[in-house]
């Protein structure tokens, strides 16, 4: 079946934000003495919302976290943001094929940072957590950028890194491709992604051979 549009995850799939998170997560536990994590334990909880996010790195979910983050990580956490392999190169090649393209992330204003690596342009539509009521292994957020976007949920394929990814995506009735960039493939695999590539390099062709652009 040929695809009606493809939606990426932010963190970790479309952008490689993991200097930048590893950076603010231990700026605000050395600013509340909490314990800093290494770059491993954040990769284990890609994709969590901003509560379980906070509470599985730092012990609690205090409001202060977030206001420090609005304060002082904001402003400077793009300059350790940038695309992921592929991500570019892939997305201008779906467009050109006439795919609809979008990025549904648990992220709290993902278009934000979209805008300052100036990928805008390159997205159909944008929707983060703040849009929809419950945040993914919902299927909320994807199903908000499918009907945006004019695309049936079987004719929208979803691209994301961890289990909470594919887990949304079979919630929402989309097929998941999975990059191994934050998880293993045999764990996204039991997640129940539909394929896993190690990049998005690999996606075209993928989708190429599977007739489904």
């Amino acid at each position: 079946m040929k695809l009606q549009a493809v939606l990426f995850d932010f963190d970790m799939t479309l952008i490689d934000t993991s200097q930048a998170l590893l950076h603010n997560v231990n700026m605000i536990a050395r600013a509340f003495s909490r314990p800093e994590c290494s770059r491993e334990q954040l990769l284990q909880v890609i994709g969590y919302n901003t509560r379980d996010f906070w509470t599985a790195l730092l012990g609690d979910n205090r409001p202060e976290y977030g206001a420090y983050y609005l304060e002082h990580c904001i402003p400077i956490e793009a300059q350790r943001m940038f695309p992921a392999a592929g991500a570019v190169d892939c997305v201008e090649v779906l467009r050109s094929a006439g795919m609809k393209v979008g990025c549904a992330s648990n992220r709290i204003g993902p278009m934000r940072v979209i805008r300052l690596m100036k990928l805008e342009g390159l997205m159909d539509c944008v929707t983060g957590a703040d849009d929809v009521e419950h945040a993914k292994p919902a299927p909320d957020v994807l199903l908000k950028a499918a009907s945006l976007l004019d695309a049936a949920p079987e004719r929208t394929l979803y691209i994301g890194d961890t289990p909470i990814d594919a887990q949304a995506a079979n919630a929402a009735g989309m097929k998941c491709v999975c990059v191994t960039t934050s998880n293993a493939s045999e764990t996204l695999e039991a997640a129940g992604a539909w394929r896993v590539i190690p990049d998005l390099t690999g996606l075209v062709p993928l989708l190429r051979a599977e007739g489904m652009i």
